[in-house]
């Protein structure tokens, strides 16, 4: 079994009247279903008010893997420990221009994505008590075939690492598909809009920050498939996903965490395809130069819910790296700006570069 290969999932019975299953959880799946479980009925004796000091950072960067394929299934949003006050909300824009070039085929799988997308995601978060948040997202997404493709290729040769994909590939073209044994499996078209799958979180706070312990919460997510299957704007079924978040203050330094497994729902199981949950580890630091002004830093590994194809794009973990700056207003407003790099071997798995402008105001 290769390194990006995870345990193969098996289908128990769901008792729905239409016989779709959903996979069983492993043992990383069991943990964390087990944990926020636990956590949820001690909640009580954990969870205070917030503190004050919630609102002094602008971190992590919530921007989830903008490779059109990972799109497809529930991501979980970079986020902090810490809740939102009860009675009170947030409203976030993230917009992100995407780049994204993989082609590789093998013995049963073509994959051919070449694109530039240019993606919304309206965000609204809102503290219902003192321990739990709950929020969702709508995505809106625009494919086409770009205006970044000369540029990426002049930086990659000024460093005289020019991909092969891109060596070849013909300026501002368009390609987004799989095929499997030569029948289309995800299909997209060139300058097509969509709504993507929304996604609706349950955040509870396990504690608070104390002078060695970082801040803990848990989440429980759901994907509505609300986008379009035959477009490609989603996968046509419910995924979810559980996760622990963590956060510590060290003087002007903030650290995050957050681990997360995903199951996905039988999308493609009619095509011959099974599904696996994945997992994603996320890294942060803030450095708050100021009280309203601070650089952001965050690493995100994930594994991919396709195995055994025999192809890159669908079956190599994804690392990335995402740096910003955060600012927030004297009044109500946050932005976040910056960008975000696959790094080490990740070129072949996933999208190539993204920018990304978000704002939020809280309410």
């Amino acid at each position: 079994m290769s390194p990006n290969q995870g345990p193969r999932c098996t289908v128990v019975g769901s008792g729905v009247s239409d016989g779709v299953g959903f996979k069983g959880p492993q043992p990383f799946g069991v943990f964390f279903f087990t944990l926020v479980l636990c956590f949820l009925w001690a909640k009580a004796g954990f969870a205070q008010e917030p503190r004050q000091t919630w609102r002094d950072k602008a971190g992590p960067i919530p921007i989830v893997n903008q490779s059109p394929l990972q799109l497809l299934f529930l991501q979980p949003t970079p986020d902090r420990a810490e809740i939102l006050p009860k009675g009170q909300g947030m409203v976030r824009l993230n917009t992100t221009l995407t780049n994204t070039l993989v082609s590789r085929q093998s013995t049963h799988y073509d994959v051919s994505v070449d694109m530039e997308s240019l993606r919304s995601s309206l965000e609204v978060y809102y503290g219902i008590s003192l321990w739990l948040e709950l929020g969702f997202s709508v995505p809106v997404s625009y494919r086409w075939g770009g205006i970044l493709d000369r540029a990426i290729y002049d930086v990659e040769n000024f460093y005289g690492s020019v991909r092969g994909t891109r060596e070849d590939e013909e300026r501002f073209s368009f390609a987004y598909h799989v095929k499997k044994d030569g029948k289309p499996v995800i299909s997209g078209s060139n300058h097509t809009i969509g709504i993507g799958d929304i996604p609706v979180t349950l955040k509870a706070k396990l504690w608070d920050q104390g002078d060695l312990q970082p801040a803990a919460s848990a989440r429980a997510s759901v994907k509505l498939p609300t986008g379009s299957k035959g477009r490609a704007f989603g996968s046509g079924e419910f995924d979810w996903g559980l996760g622990l978040l963590l956060e510590k203050d060290i003087k002007k330094l903030a650290v995050y965490l957050n681990a997360d497994v995903t199951f996905p729902g039988e999308a493609y199981t009619d095509d011959g395809i099974d599904l696996q949950e994945f997992y994603t580890l996320l890294m942060g630091l803030e450095y708050r130069f100021t009280d309203q002004f601070s650089l952001l830093a965050q690493t995100v590994h994930m594994t991919r819910p396709f195995s055994h194809t025999g192809v890159e794009p669908l079956d190599r973990r994804i690392h990335e790296l995402l740096i910003g700056f955060g600012y927030r207003t004297k009044g109500r407003f946050t932005v976040q700006g910056g960008f975000m790099q696959d790094i080490m071997d990740s070129a072949e798995a996933g999208a190539d570069v993204t920018f990304f402008f978000n704002i939020g105001m809280e309410l």
